[in-house]
């Protein structure tokens, strides 16, 4: 059974600040190749994924020159195994990328939508491939 309550997005530079209480996890969201988030210690459970901001749908072909590493579906199903097994002990999970602006709302969403929790109804900025695609993989892995 559920123990969570609150799902909360933020930038990195927020979440290097966060004193974590002990109780909330966290989804570390960087990018491949840049420096994994510098987090402090209390953290009760820890994710960290690397995968640029992406969307394919909306990713002009040949829009950038080099190669970005969109969300795999392999990164969603251990997202959705860390939120199911963190949500049953972790009253709060935390998601933060680089600005908290694309891929953490968007794996927040899908959190808030699995778990019908409030999400803020007016962000519109989210990464709709990564809410899919999470919100997917958390489904089947709960067998909804």
């Amino acid at each position: 059974m559920a123990v969570l309550r609150d799902v909360i997005f933020l930038s990195q530079d927020w979440a290097e600040a966060m004193i974590p209480q002990g109780g909330e996890s966290i989804i570390s969201v960087t990018s491949p190749g840049s420096a994994l988030a510098d987090l402090n210690d209390g953290w009760r459970d820890v994710l960290r994924i690397q995968f640029d901001d992406v969307d394919p749908d909306e990713t002009p072909p040949g829009a950038f020159e080099s190669e970005l590493a969109e969300l795999s579906e392999a990164q969603a199903r251990e997202i959705a195994a860390f939120v199911l097994a963190s949500a049953a002990h972790s009253q709060t999970i935390i998601v933060h990328c680089k600005f908290g602006q694309s891929r953490s709302p968007a794996i927040a969403k899908a959190i808030c939508d699995h778990y019908r929790l409030p999400f803020p109804p007016k962000f519109r900025s989210h990464n709709r491939f990564v809410h899919g695609l999470v919100l997917k993989a958390m489904q089947v892995q709960s067998g909804v």
